[in-house]
């Protein structure tokens, strides 16, 4: 059935050129379909602006400095009205504001559909901190971690990067609390590096978080959800990272040496439990439509990372590779998530 439908992308994120990315895929995707297809780019200044799909330029994802998160007030207003009579809207938003529940409240409100997660497991899978504390509640196992406020930070960094080296320990990572992409994220062997990666990660973010350096077999796993409402899992994904075994921005989205196998080779029994550990994490974080997993496999079993509820769609994004290895097209995956977006959206209704 033919659809209108508006994906909306960039935002007053760190990741705005990564969510243009990700949109414009989209939106020629279902544009291919034969859908009624525009996009509302929102940009960093927060100006919102309606555009075909021909107007969207091809670009290389680059990292931007850390955003506001949010827009201006005027702005927002004139460019909800141009949602006007759509049929559904997909989210290609990733970061703070549009893939923390901000923009999923202002649609849900507006009784729009969109696809994805809502507001609660949006802003509970933003939040890596709160998201392992509900891991573990349901039986996963999480790496060792610490959250670091910025208020702790200015008031005594040395004190916070010592809890840090106490409860954590070298090595480990740190990274932006709220955040993707591995934007502001750093890779820590030495207890010396421990206060620049924190002032690194908090110039991003309100709190960073520290955890254990885990090794082992780096996975992903997504998560689709089938109109009846049960799970399905796509195939595990391997990740090979040449820096370290730290996936950055650049092997991420520049196809800068890491190497990302589809599917993973790991037993069929590795495969099944990563498989059961993301459908627990989606359940877990309440994930609606769709979300990919982070986990390693180590000698102590599957331990996660976190959940993308709006996972990157760009070419060389990992969702897409796992979805054809399924036999699943880009177009039918994208058209797949706008029906349930639609579906929900008529269950809401009626209750």
């Amino acid at each position: 059935m033919k659809r209108r439908i508006v994906v909306m992308m960039g935002g007053p994120s760190g990741e705005h050129d990564v969510s243009l990315a990700s949109g414009r895929q989209v939106a020629l995707a279902l544009d291919a379909l034969g859908h009624d297809v525009s996009a509302l780019v929102i940009g960093r200044d927060g100006t919102w602006s309606r555009l075909p799909v021909t107007a969207l330029p091809a670009l290389e994802p680059s990292v931007q400095g850390p955003g506001t998160g949010r827009v201006d007030s005027v702005r927002a207003a004139a460019g909800v009205a141009e949602l006007a009579g759509v049929d559904a809207v997909f989210l290609a938003f990733h970061g703070t504001f549009g893939e923390d529940g901000a923009i999923q409240g202002l649609l849900h409100t507006l009784g729009i559909p969109y696809t994805g997660s809502g507001p609660l497991a949006s802003a509970l899978a933003m939040h890596k901190a709160k998201a392992k504390e509900l891991y573990q509640f349901h039986g996963l196992q999480v790496p060792r971690s610490v959250m670091v406020s910025w208020r702790a930070w200015q008031a005594d960094p040395t004190a916070a990067a010592a809890m840090v080296l106490q409860q954590v320990g070298v090595p480990l990572v740190i990274k932006p609390n709220r955040g993707g992409s591995s934007i502001g994220a750093r890779p820590v062997a030495a207890a010396a590096d421990v206060a620049p990666a924190l002032a690194n990660a908090l110039a991003q973010d309100e709190a960073a978080l520290a955890e254990e350096r885990l090794r082992g077999t780096e996975l992903t796993c997504a998560v689709l959800e089938e109109p009846d409402g049960e799970l399905a899992t796509l195939p595990v994904v391997e990740i090979q990272s040449r820096h370290d075994g730290f996936f950055d921005f650049e092997e991420k989205y520049k196809g800068a040496d890491a190497v990302e196998i589809v599917p993973a080779r790991i037993s069929d029994a590795v495969a099944a439990q990563c498989q059961a550990v993301a459908k627990t994490a989606h359940r877990a974080l309440l994930c609606e439509g769709f979300s990919r997993t982070d986990l390693f496999w180590t000698d102590r079993g599957p331990v996660v990372l976190e959940t993308n509820t709006i996972p990157g769609l760009t070419p060389q994004s990992l969702l897409p590779r796992a979805a054809k290895a399924a036999g699943i097209s880009f177009p039918t995956l994208m058209d797949r998530l706008v029906e349930l977006a639609i579906l929900r959206a008529a269950r809401e209704a009626r209750s």
